[in-house]
Order: C-alpha cells, then sequence, then structure tokens
C-alpha cells in the first residue's frame, strides 16, 4: 500500500481491514468531507491498489 497516500490508506483500512468497518458518514465526519469524497477517495486507491497488483503480477510473469 505505499503507493497510497496516507489519508488513501487509511481509508482503505478503516473502510475494509477492521473489524468492524467505518462507515462513509464515519469517516467523512473524521475528515470534514462529504461521504461522496470518501467513496471517490476510495474507489480511486483501490485503483491504485489493482494496478499496482497488475504490474507486479507482469513483473513475476504471472498471467503470461
Amino acid at each position: 500500500m505505499d503507493m497510497l497516500n496516507e489519508r488513501e490508506r487509511d481509508i482503505i483500512t478503516k473502510r475494509h481491514l477492521e473489524e468492524p468497518p467505518l462507515t462513509l458518514e464515519a469517516l467523512s465526519a473524521k475528515y470534514s468531507i462529504s461521504k461522496e469524497r470518501v467513496r471517490q477517495l476510495e474507489s480511486r486507491a483501490m485503483q491504485k491498489l489493482q494496478t499496482s497488483i497488475k504490474k507486479e503480477a507482469k513483473a513475476i510473469g504471472y498471467g503470461s
């Protein structure tokens, strides 16, 4: 998760890796941004992670 900035990393961690996961509402309050903005940041972070995983897989020859 090194490619993510601190806020993106925190959102992904709190939404997907913690029990119970935090809601968009809770994270929007923490960062003083809208729930929609949290969702956008989460989506962008997930795309960054997916791209990184695909690059790593290609580098080691997986999926060729």
